[in-house]
């Protein structure tokens, strides 16, 4: 059920030869408002993973975050005193930009040597990306909805390597009922988060089930916003042809739209609310290729 679609550069000049927002740009006064009208009983659902030595999924080719106290109950408790006895703590947080929850910046992902749009990969260097930053994009609020794989496969967690198909969104959509229109912000649930709670990071970062190329075309062809999952990497790996990241390329690199990676969706899926306003604000990181995302479903 592939739609037949070119998704080599296909959205490169549609909002400019300058842009950097990319699909960014669907978020319009008028979607956002009209995301804001699913909201009916105002329960809040936090979809980011806690920040934490144990707590944060972190692959080995990145460090993983750092949290400590530049000043604390000891401090006082040794006998530091401050003027009218007002006493405060501090704490200093490090971390990288695709650590935990978070999003990719279309500086992300360049192949052949450009980035989105035509900008150029040359351009992100030592103190950041000079087009295409996170920074770009100010916010992601609007028409959220789930697809939830794996309530259609019968699974608490989709087997390793299993390809999700353009079959399997449309097939999540027609059983919840659903529609994916121009502006909307995908996530999809593959289970995957429960193997690094099981078995650890090691488990986790060795495979995933995820998106293969006729899912990444059929969401194109819906003019999707974001697509966030509950996996590492949003696409299956290994890949369906080996090549590395190609879900990746199609996605941020020809199509502008973001993708939005291990979120938290175990609760909204028992929830049964497949549609929803989804609020995430990524961190205004001057040239930033990512950042870390604390993502909400409002329904």
């Amino acid at each position: 059920m592939t739609d037949a679609i070119d998704m080599r550069e296909r959205n490169w000049g549609r909002w400019g030869d300058d842009d950097e927002r990319g699909a960014g740009n669907l978020l319009t006064p008028e979607r956002v408002a009209a995301a804001a009208g699913l909201v009916g009983r105002g329960d809040v659902y936090p979809l980011g993973l806690p920040i934490g030595a144990r707590t944060t999924p972190v692959p080995p080719n990145r460090p993983g975050p750092q949290h400590y106290m530049t000043r604390d109950g000891g401090d006082f408790a040794a006998g530091l005193r401050r003027k009218g006895g007002f006493e405060t703590t501090d704490g200093v947080v490090m971390m990288g930009e695709h650590v935990g929850t978070h999003v990719d910046a279309l500086a992300h992902v360049g192949d052949e040597g450009r980035l989105f749009n035509d900008h150029p990969l040359s351009g992100v260097r030592s103190n950041g990306a000079a087009t295409c930053g996170i920074e770009k994009l100010p916010a992601i609020v609007g028409r959220g909805v789930l697809l939830d794989v794996c309530a259609l496969k019968g699974t608490d967690r989709l087997d390793p390597q299993y390809v999700i198909t353009d079959d399997d969104l449309a097939a999540c959509a027609e059983r919840q009922s659903l529609t994916v229109e121009a502006g909307t912000i995908v996530l999809v649930r593959t289970g995957w988060l429960s193997t690094f709670r099981e078995e650890g990071a090691a488990a986790f970062f060795l495979t995933e089930p995820g998106i293969g190329m006729a899912a990444a075309e059929w969401l194109a062809a819906r003019d999707v916003v974001a697509v966030g999952a509950d996996n590492y990497g949003i696409e299956v790996v290994p890949t369906e042809d080996g090549r590395p990241g190609p879900v990746h390329r199609a996605l941020v690199r020809d199509c502008g739209i973001y993708l939005m990676e291990m979120l938290v969706l175990d609760e909204l899926a028992a929830a049964g609310v497949p549609e929803f306003l989804f609020v995430a604000a990524p961190l205004p990181i001057t040239g930033g290729v990512g950042s870390p995302l604390n993502p909400l479903a409002i329904t």
